[in-house]
């Protein structure tokens, strides 16, 4: 009988020592894209004045990007970039940002996903057609990778009155637009979670010289016929207007 109890005993003390074995943390990556108006803080609906002299305001700031990876280490297949309801982030997930020094990723709706029923990717993606909801064209089958719209005042006589709309509206594979970072910097943050950060500057957006978007007569794309000029500088731009923060 003491020979059982002693047994029992030992076994309980190394299940106890076996319970106190700590659990790994799951390791995280985020991304984020902060946007900014030159050197100034950004916020939907305010009013900033462009080089020209016009006052201009955002009232719709949103965008797709597919298949981050760095070589054939697949991170994410799809972010969809909502500012005014989801703010900076872009996506949060489990994974060893050691993996990552390099990040490629497609600003758009990759070819390989642009065409498949919307209806079918899985309830949390960002493609399913409920969560791209007007992100989506149904009369083209595909998504719009780009919309940005607002209010500009061309008029500059010392008075905001933002009556001229804007609306871009980019999508349609020739469109496609191809980012990569090199030694990206991951930074710790909350947690257990390395976050890259990345600026939109809508002041670059708006361009300069020879790619400068002329609000006054440049306002409007859906990316139809006759509207490829405007179509590539728009997307252009706003390629190149995303940078590390």
């Amino acid at each position: 009988m003491r020979a059982i109890f002693f047994t029992a005993i030992i076994g309980l003390l190394f299940s106890s020592c076996g319970d106190d074995t700590p659990t790994p943390q799951k390791a995280y990556v985020q991304l984020d894209l902060q946007p900014v108006f030159g050197n100034q803080p950004f916020y939907m609906d305010s009013i900033y004045t462009t080089p020209e002299g016009y006052k201009i305001k955002f009232t719709e700031l949103k965008c797709y990007f597919t298949l981050f990876a760095n070589g054939d280490s697949s991170l994410h297949q799809a972010a969809l970039f909502d500012y005014r309801e989801n703010g900076s982030l872009l996506f949060k997930k489990e994974g060893d940002y050691k993996t990552y020094s390099t990040l490629t990723a497609v600003l758009g709706v990759d070819a390989s996903l642009n065409h498949q029923d919307p209806s079918a990717f899985p309830n949390e993606s960002p493609l399913n057609i409920s969560n791209a909801g007007p992100m989506h064209w149904g009369w083209n089958p595909g998504y719009i990778f780009m919309n940005v719209e607002g209010k500009v005042d061309t008029i500059p006589d010392g008075l905001t009155n933002t009556d001229l709309s804007f609306s871009f509206h980019i999508g349609t594979d020739p469109y496609l637009q191809y980012l990569q970072f090199d030694n990206v910097n991951w930074q710790s943050i909350a947690g257990n979670t390395k976050q890259f950060k990345l600026k939109l500057d809508l002041l670059a957006f708006l361009g300069s010289g020879s790619s400068a978007i002329q609000l006054n007569t440049e306002y409007l794309t859906h990316t139809a016929a006759g509207q490829e000029a405007l179509t590539q500088k728009v997307i252009t731009n706003f390629k190149n207007a995303i940078s590390p923060y």
